[in-house]
């Protein structure tokens, strides 16, 4: 997820807000202060609507309200959610799920088989996938050739080419369900009207770039949130919200604090700082079709400069691991690529070595772009340390440029020729760090078009066993290495702040990168 993408999407800059009393308290249960949970967080929301957006955010504020036929609810491991099962059919290319009955959805009306065939063909939908732009998440459902209902509480997708992970698709942000008589199917629904979904909080107001508000779902199927009040506030910078969080004003913080305020706050008397496995990577992608990066020496040459160490340590204080594959290392699959290709630290003589084998001089110029504070307020610092080691030995010539996420979100594939962007998994596989990738339509606009990675891509989707599949993604990174339209460089667990009275925080931190909040609760 993108963010993902991420991550990736667009509000302006945020601002920090005290709850009102008349904006946000008539609408929270209940007066006792346990009753509410209130996050803080830097991230910033697209589009309300899951056909329209897909970025990490949102995502984080979409999971309260909306759900999949198959959720990851309580770990990194599918469970059954709208759906009671899905299994193929024949061949993986067709995959049948069978619904769950008696689930409403939050104004009342009934779900079945109608609204996942809506929901599905919504995403896909050309119309909604120009107005969404790069925030429409229907890449993931690129495999797809079609969805049929059987009957009410039935329904069968059936896939271009088979897919073993199919199941995972239909956890992602590309296939939350909304009411098929309720939404259009040609059009997004707007940040200001009712958003409808079956999870167990509802969105009852939403202020953009202030504070989300969500209640308990009476009508919820599943088990209540533990927390009846659910409040998220945006903060256009983490030094503002670690005040607040200092101070109480709120309860708890997911993403994003610099690496000298979570130092900081570890040593801060009533709060924690939690830390669990997660694949946050940062990585700068290349227009391969334009300038410079449309020469692969140029490409090389940034791959053997890249700084990674030199980030971690100076820039993110050792809070951040190098990465040397788009595939973060603990997945299945990960090897070094990037290592075996370019080394572990940079090589000035070997970057200049091939740029000149390709007829270029240098200094070469290069613009790169990076959003100030979407990724984190240390992102200017992380391009400098980019900067610094690309200028050495006068090999390249660096502009850097910046400009915040909502302008950033809107161009950057077709805009900009060298750029940032981090990640956020949709699902835990190391399929979900390769394939929205590499493969021609990546959500990045890379340009990027291998049909020999195409061909990888569509073999380990198709593996019929593990070892199948991890022979083929050992292959894809290779390759990716080789051809360089990306150069990932670092990867993070998943991180947040909570002062002491916040309960369930570690059953929240794990590889699907999900913040829980119906799991969380306060003393």
């Amino acid at each position: 997820m993108s963010w993902r993408i991420a991550a990736l999407s667009s509000v302006v800059a945020l601002v920090v807000v005290v709850l009102g009393a008349a904006a946000g308290q008539s609408a929270l249960r209940g007066s006792s202060q346990s009753s509410t949970l209130v996050d803080g967080t830097t991230d910033s929301v697209t589009n309300l609507d899951p056909a329209g957006a897909y970025d990490y955010g949102t995502q984080t504020l979409m999971g309260n309200a909306y759900e999949h036929l198959l959720d990851f609810k309580h770990g990194p491991k599918l469970e059954p959610s709208l759906a009671t099962r899905c299994f193929s059919v024949g061949t993986l290319a067709t995959w049948r799920c069978n619904l769950r009955r008696g689930v409403e959805f939050s104004d009342g009306s009934a779900f079945d088989s109608a609204d996942v065939k809506f929901s599905f063909d919504r995403v896909s939908n050309k119309t909604i996938v120009k107005e969404a732009g790069a925030n429409s998440p229907s890449s993931l459902l690129g495999n797809m050739k079609s969805v049929t209902t059987n009957g009410k509480y039935a329904v069968t997708f059936r896939l271009k080419s088979p897919q073993v992970t199919w199941p995972s698709i239909l956890a992602t942000q590309a296939a939350y369900i909304v009411p098929s008589d309720t939404y259009e199917p040609n059009h997004l629904r707007g940040n200001s009207e009712e958003q409808i979904g079956t999870g167990p909080y509802v969105l009852t107001k939403y202020s953009p770039g202030q504070q989300a508000v969500f209640t308990k779902n009476d009508n919820y199927w599943g088990t209540p949130a533990k927390t009846d009040n659910l409040i998220i506030r945006y903060y256009a910078k983490s030094s503002t919200m670690k005040l607040a969080i200092q101070r109480g004003e709120i309860d708890m913080s997911y993403q994003s604090f610099t690496p000298t305020e979570i130092t900081s706050l570890q040593k801060q008397k009533g709060l924690r700082v939690y830390s669990g496995a997660g694949g946050r990577i940062r990585y700068l992608v290349f227009n391969v079709t334009r300038a410079p990066g449309n020469n692969v020496a140029v490409r090389r040459a940034v791959a053997y400069l890249m700084p990674r160490q030199a980030i971690a340590t100076r820039v993110y204080h050792g809070q951040v691991d190098p990465l040397y594959s788009q595939v973060p290392a603990g997945y299945p699959g990960h090897i070094d690529a990037f290592a075996a290709a370019y080394g572990r630290s940079p090589n000035p003589a070997k970057a200049k070595a091939v740029l000149q084998a390709a007829g270029l001089s240098t200094p070469l110029p290069v613009e790169i772009w990076y959003t100030p504070t979407h990724y984190g307020d240390a992102s200017a610092d992380e391009y400098a340390e980019i900067k610094r080691s690309l200028e050495r030995n006068g090999i390249f010539a660096v502009t850097l440029k910046s400009t915040e996420w909502a302008a950033y979100s809107a161009v950057f594939g077709r805009q900009y020729n060298v750029f940032q962007l981090g990640w956020f998994p949709d699902y835990p596989d190391s399929e979900n760090y390769l394939v929205p990738f590499y493969r021609s339509d990546c959500f990045c606009s890379s340009g990027y078009n291998s049909p020999k990675m195409e061909a990888l891509i569509k073999k380990e989707l198709g593996a019929k066993t593990i070892a199948q599949r991890i022979r083929v993604i050992k292959q894809i990174q290779l390759l990716a290495a080789k051809d360089v339209p990306i150069i990932p460089y670092w990867q993070q667990s998943m991180i947040a702040v909570a002062r002491s009275n916040v309960r369930g925080m570690p059953s929240t931190l794990d590889p699907t990168v999900l913040m829980r909040f119906w799991l969380l609760s306060k003393s």
